[in-house]
């Protein structure tokens, strides 16, 4: 196990900063994942650590030595691609055992620590088949197995499930954390899948732009994103404009011409962006159970999907559209497209941002 400390690291291309002033402690036995969108430099970062990439500024630490000008062959890791970069001229057990031979490994040792990693992605009856003879998730096992057959201090992963269809994708994600809970191997991990980053993760970084917009457990990242790009990143959400009606810290949010009580982490006034996600927002169906604050609006379309529903609401006040998901609900109480429809926003589940989006206002959203 190795503990990683990324000390203000930032790495150029030219002009353009790939990581910008990175600050990130990842602790021994970790799976720590960097969540962004494609070109946001969490790649770069991850080649960084590797040793692929010099950083210009800042510096990395594995355990307490700094591994700036340390070679990639020295730092001890252990590395699954997107391509699985297999030989496909060696067998199962020759691509597998290719680093401990680099290694200078002895022939027993070679045998059993081969034996011992291909049993973990059951692989082992497989040892002597060719590569391109096997599906896309078996190739990346044996690129797994390769990867923790030299019992590295870190593992890093960089979209190994990219290639795989969808099915596959989530048998191996729960293999994959499964084998490093096993091994308590610390895992970084690179993805742009947002549930397959909410799955696997005991923490998450979540990046644009080369900048780190907010570290946290996923439970965070969803529900109390730091900004609106987390917040829109990370699964689906609706963003209202209002404004605070009065100044101070209890205050009044008007949205769509109801007022929600709000409790600020500081004094503001002027227009806010109210963030809420569809699974928050309830449907009323009785009028005399109706909690205020309540909106009004119509169904314009309503998609089933068997454990929920998705319905698309144009809201009476304003015009515009939001999202809505019922889980669980009886067919014959599905709401239908042009059907009048009564919601229920729960001040105390949104998240209420400064009007550029890059600050969140309530305590809710900052509570870790």
């Amino acid at each position: 196990m190795t503990h990683v400390k990324i000390d203000q690291v930032s790495k150029y291309f030219g002009d353009v900063k790939g990581v910008d002033n990175a600050t990130i402690n990842i602790q021994e036995g970790e799976f720590f994942t960097l969540l962004g969108p494609s070109g946001c430099g969490k790649t770069t970062l991850l080649r960084t650590l590797a040793g692929f990439y010099r950083q210009e500024e800042g510096d990395i630490y594995f355990d307490e030595t700094c591994i700036n000008d340390m070679p990639t062959h020295k730092r001890n890791i252990g590395m699954v691609f997107q391509s699985y970069a297999i030989f496909p001229h060696m067998t199962v057990f020759e691509n597998v055992a290719y680093g401990l031979k680099a290694r200078k490994a002895g022939k027993q040792e070679i045998q059993k620590r081969v034996m011992e990693a291909l049993e973990m992605v059951e692989l082992a009856h497989l040892k002597d088949r060719q590569p391109s003879d096997m599906s896309g998730g078996q190739q990346q096992r044996i690129a797994l197995a390769r990867a923790i057959v030299i019992h590295p201090g870190l593992l890093l992963m960089d979209e190994p499930l990219s290639n795989l269809d969808a099915k596959l994708r989530l048998k191996m994600r729960s293999d994959i954390r499964e084998l490093q809970k096993r091994l308590n191997i610390t895992t970084i991990y690179v993805t742009h899948d947002q549930e397959e980053a909410l799955a696997v993760s005991d923490r998450i970084a979540v990046l644009s732009s080369g900048k780190i917009q907010q570290i946290g457990k996923p439970h965070e990242i969803y529900l109390t994103p730091k900004n609106k790009f987390v917040a829109n990143f990370i699964g689906s959400t609706n963003f209202l404009q209002g404004r605070v009606v009065d100044s101070g810290h209890a205050v009044r949010v008007e949205l769509e011409g109801v007022q929600y009580p709000i409790t600020l982490t500081k004094a503001y006034s002027g227009e806010v962006v109210y963030s809420v996600r569809p699974e928050q927002i309830k449907v009323i169906r009785d009028s005399k159970s109706a909690q205020d604050p309540i909106v009004k609006g119509k169904v314009i379309e309503a998609v089933f999907l068997g454990e929920k529903v998705e319905y698309k609401i144009k809201l009476d006040s304003t015009g515009e559209e939001i999202q809505v998901h019922e889980h669980a609900v009886p067919y014959h109480q599905l709401m239908t497209e042009g059907e009048e429809i009564t919601l229920y926003l729960n001040p105390e589940e949104a998240v209420v941002y400064t009007v550029d989006g890059e600050e969140a206002l309530n305590l809710h959203a900052n509570a870790n």
